[in-house]
């Protein structure tokens, strides 16, 4: 059986159709799935294997780079995505979702506080 992959879409992300050939290129089944379908119950994050944050500018990047969805996903799917991570199922963060799991503070091994700013190394 092929791995499940959900790829998440919010407004302003973009690339989901290449991540989804790449999986499936890979051996994996992946579906492109709007985090709507998500936060109201349609699809559940425990069906998938794997969870695919795609790079762009989620909704505009208008207060900063994933900042908007950051707080999106900690507090209407944060639960889920933590479930997610401690069922050992991998999180991949592309560009901007990358951003936004850092700034939500869901990625395990970081030691941040959702919301709060990390330094820049450069």
């Amino acid at each position: 059986m092929k791995p499940r992959i959900l790829i998440l879409h919010a407004t302003g992300t973009n690339r989901d159709r290449e991540a989804a050939l790449a999986f499936e290129l890979a051996g994996g089944a992946p579906e492109i799935v709007h985090v709507n379908q998500l936060t109201s119950g349609e699809r559940l994050l425990v069906d998938y294997q794997v969870l695919v944050l795609p790079g762009g500018f989620s909704y505009g990047d208008d207060l900063g780079a994933g900042k908007l969805w950051a707080v999106m996903l900690q507090h209407q799917l944060g639960e889920q995505i933590l479930a997610f991570v401690e069922s050992g199922r991998p999180i991949i963060g592309i560009c901007n979702g990358f951003q936004a799991l850092v700034k939500a503070g869901l990625l395990p091994g970081l030691d941040v506080e959702a919301g709060s700013e990390m330094q820049q190394a450069t």
